[in-house]
């Protein structure tokens, strides 16, 4: 196993949450894949070892996985549609997402700036993270 899964998971049992064979098993899917994965994708995936899990621990796993920083969401208009990666480096991205087929391309940049950061400030608001998506279709789609 990746020293970064076990990160992952020491991180989350020091939280206070268990290390459970099925949590186990979808960080390491998060992790092994090539490109951001549906909760359906994974729910597929962990069911060939754990043929009696829900569909709803798997969103419940990945939810948590992203408020404790360590998956991010892509495709934030739906939950059906929506794709998660493990954030490896720890550092937030930016995707373009297909409206077609869910392709998500991760950009180069965040562009959100020190002023917005700072205007949220003066309102008072206490951020904790922040999403920015570019929808559109890709070019296998478009054809």
């Amino acid at each position: 196993m990746s020293r970064s899964v076990h990160d992952i998971l020491e991180a989350l049992r020091e939280k206070g949450y268990k290390r459970t064979p099925q949590r186990e098993r979808i960080v390491e899917i998060l992790w092994e894949s090539r490109s951001p994965l549906t909760a359906r994708e994974v729910y597929n995936s962990v069911r060939e070892e754990f043929p009696h899990l829900s569909l709803d621990t798997v969103y419940r796993n990945l939810e948590l996985l992203r408020e404790a920083g360590f998956a991010s969401q892509i495709n934030l208009q739906s939950r059906e549609s929506a794709r998660f990666e493990l954030l490896v480096d720890g550092e937030h991205h930016h995707h373009v997402v297909c409206l077609d087929c869910g392709t998500a391309v991760c950009l180069p940049i965040c562009p959100v700036d020190r002023c917005a950061i700072d205007a949220a400030h003066a309102h008072e608001f206490t951020l904790v993270g922040h999403a920015f998506e570019l929808y559109g279709y890709c070019g296998r789609c478009r054809s």
